[in-house]
């Protein structure tokens, strides 16, 4: 775009799949539904270790890096809960929610844990991409508890395995609008916006 154009007005979204929240609702639900075996109570490596990479599991336990070593050190298939009651956040993570409405209260939960890495964010240190992300919470959030509040008044009857199909359907055709004056500046449109033209 040259530079003098002024003003400009994005009337795409960008996708939420794309964000860092997305990867970790994902990875939590697959440790929830195919990660955990429910008679035994114990979680396989492969999902947990998923979880513990992740980088927002990284900021806000800085141990993280370090058990996912040792489960691999240690050569460590099967995992229990209470392994992770060091900690208060990898605590929650990893807590077995065996009911699609206990599911969705903690993604919620794990969400506003993730929601307080921002909070605590000092201005001057805030990259470009720290006012996408908040948005991209807010989106998760908002769109999960929709889904909550439907299971909840039995609107929604659904098994957890079910949940993760419609949760990840859903989070993955949403998108974070970006806010522009229509009327001014330059128009930036996607291919489908064009075809009117």
């Amino acid at each position: 775009i040259p530079s003098t154009v002024q003003n400009v007005n994005i009337t795409m979204g960008f996708p939420l799949s794309q964000t860092p929240i997305f990867s970790l609702i994902s990875a939590l639900m697959t440790l929830q539904n195919s990660g955990l075996d429910r008679t035994k109570g114990y979680y396989h490596y492969k999902s947990v270790l998923s979880v513990l990479k992740h980088p927002y599991t990284k900021q806000l336990e800085p141990k993280a890096e370090e058990i996912a070593k040792e489960i691999i050190n240690k050569n460590k298939f099967y995992l229990y809960p209470s392994e992770f009651s060091q900690s208060p956040y990898l605590s929650h993570l990893f807590s077995p929610q065996l009911e699609a409405c206990d599911l969705c209260e903690y993604l919620k939960k794990a969400i506003e844990l993730v929601t307080e890495l921002y909070n605590n964010k000092d201005k001057n240190e805030e990259s470009i991409f720290d006012q996408l992300y908040r948005e991209s919470l807010f989106k998760a959030y908002t769109t999960i508890n929709k889904i909550y509040l439907l299971i909840e008044a039995g609107e929604l009857p659904i098994k957890s395995s079910t949940l993760q199909h419609l949760i990840d359907k859903v989070l993955s055709s949403a998108t974070i609008p970006f806010h522009g004056e229509p009327a001014i500046g330059m128009q930036v449109m996607g291919v489908l916006e064009t075809r009117n033209l």
